[in-house]
């Protein structure tokens, strides 16, 4: 058994801000806005919501491509997911988006080795399709991937997990981490249900963090 694994949300986490806000204020403007606000007042952002929003572009696929690879990477992430490894530890992305854009970004910045758990998307109709998998262990009915089942499966093969997150997908995956990172929504959330976390700005804050743990040296 390793010691330890880092599990990241992908979206407003290991990027500085989700995709589908970027595609909401590039390609849909106020309307992208006034949906999302009704959206969120009733609803949780979920798989149906993210596929209005990707599917609204009316982009070539090589248009989808060139706004993935400029999504706002944190800029310390690839040294982080390498000091993460270099301390015998294992780095693992867990998005209730999609692997379709995670992975072109990884490989844009030439991050190897890192298992991106999420659902399948592929190019249709000038968007981007997420299709979850029904028959995945790791499904949801509501976020199309339960992020608390993908962290305690990883969870079986480490003495302990760290979780970063910042929305509220995140929250049942931090509840069972044994230490957390949070943000925005996420912080907000656990704060509410008194469960310790460390808040963030970005990576190297974290690394800080677990260097001053001895958790990394």
């Amino acid at each position: 058994m390793k010691k330890f694994a880092f599990v990241s949300d992908f979206d407003g986490t290991l990027s500085s801000k989700d995709f589908y806000h970027i595609i909401i204020e590039k390609y849909m403007g106020d309307e992208g806005k006034k949906l999302y606000n009704e959206w969120k007042k009733t609803k949780k952002i979920n798989v149906e919501f993210l596929n209005i929003v990707f599917g609204s572009t009316n982009l070539s696929e090589k248009e989808i491509y060139e706004e993935i690879v400029q999504i706002p990477l944190d800029r310390y992430a690839k040294d982080f997911i390498n000091k993460i490894k270099e301390n015998n530890g294992d780095f693992y992305i867990v998005s209730a988006g999609t692997s379709y854009y995670i992975k072109i970004l990884l490989e844009h910045y030439e991050i190897q080795d890192v298992p991106v758990i999420s659902m399948e998307g592929v190019y249709s109709n000038g968007g981007i399709k997420i299709i979850p998998d029904p028959n995945s262990e790791y499904f949801s009915e509501v976020f199309g991937l339960d992020k608390r089942k993908v962290v305690e499966s990883i969870k079986k093969n480490y003495d302990y997990i760290i979780f970063a997150g910042d929305s509220e997908p995140d929250l049942e995956a931090a509840k069972t981490a044994d230490l957390v990172y949070a943000r925005s929504e996420l912080a907000e959330l656990l704060r509410k249900e008194n469960i310790n976390f460390t808040v963030f700005s970005d990576f190297k804050e974290i690394e800080k963090d677990l260097t001053e743990r001895g958790i990394l040296i």
